[in-house]
């Protein structure tokens, strides 16, 4: 990379900042303020300051996953997953275009234990991002084959309600990102959480690692990494 993944100035950047959890704020080039998965309050992570919101994405509807109330302004909403089923379309605003993808499931019961959940797949600034929801099993070929070519993933790590690390590990490698960053897992925010803290997950293991001091990081195509990277944004509210 020619430089660190941070909270870089620049035009022609796609920020990414972690809010907590699975819980994302997109910002792209052209100034469209996308919020994924936005949590409950009641979660234990810090409620962000975050500016008005254009789109809200909600790979399914758990508590910890479907705030909508968490965006501010009059956003459009584009739902996953209803009783009904998975919601596969196509949503553009702006300079972002969005695609949920269906299919996948909380757990490894074809979702009896815990249901359905959608991938969210990004389009912006010359990248393709995927979100992975609350993914709960290894991809079957038809998953695979519409996760792949895309160069951010966001991957739950923290096993319990969604994959865990080892998993977490293989998935990431069906998939082939330049960038990985994992989510739905243990912090000091969450110290009752079921889930398994990142470092102990073995997610990390074998990999190269980036930390970063921010929240947000800058995304450009021409900085992205020649071989894979984890990068790990810094805990939202320590």
């Amino acid at each position: 990379m020619n430089s660190e993944l941070s909270a870089q100035s620049g035009d022609q950047a796609t920020r990414l900042r972690w809010l907590g959890h699975a819980t994302f704020l997109l910002s792209s080039p052209g100034g469209v303020q996308v919020l994924l998965d936005p949590f409950n309050v009641e979660l234990g992570y810090p409620v962000p300051d975050l500016p008005p919101i254009d789109l809200v994405a909600v790979s399914h509807e758990h508590a910890d996953h479907n705030n909508v109330g968490l965006a501010p302004g009059t956003p459009k909403v584009v739902r996953g997953i209803s009783d009904s089923g998975w919601h596969p379309g196509t949503v553009t605003v702006g300079d972002v275009t969005l695609s949920m993808i269906g299919g996948a499931y909380h757990d490894e019961s074809q979702g009896r234990e815990r249901g359905r959940t959608a991938f969210m797949s990004f389009e912006v600034g010359g990248l393709r991002l995927l979100h992975l929801g609350d993914l709960g099993h290894r991809l079957d070929t038809n998953l695979l084959a519409q996760c792949r070519g895309h160069q951010v993933l966001l991957i739950p790590v923290g096993g319990f309600f969604t994959i865990d690390g080892e998993t977490a590990g293989a998935t990431m490698d069906e998939i082939g990102p330049a960038i990985a960053i994992p989510m739905h897992y243990r912090t000091p925010r969450l110290p009752g959480h079921p889930t398994a803290p990142l470092n102990e997950t073995g997610f990390l293991v074998g990999r190269e690692v980036r930390r970063v001091a921010e929240t947000e990081i800058a995304l450009r195509p021409e900085e992205l990494p020649a071989l894979p990277e984890v990068v790990v944004p810094a805990v939202p509210g320590g």
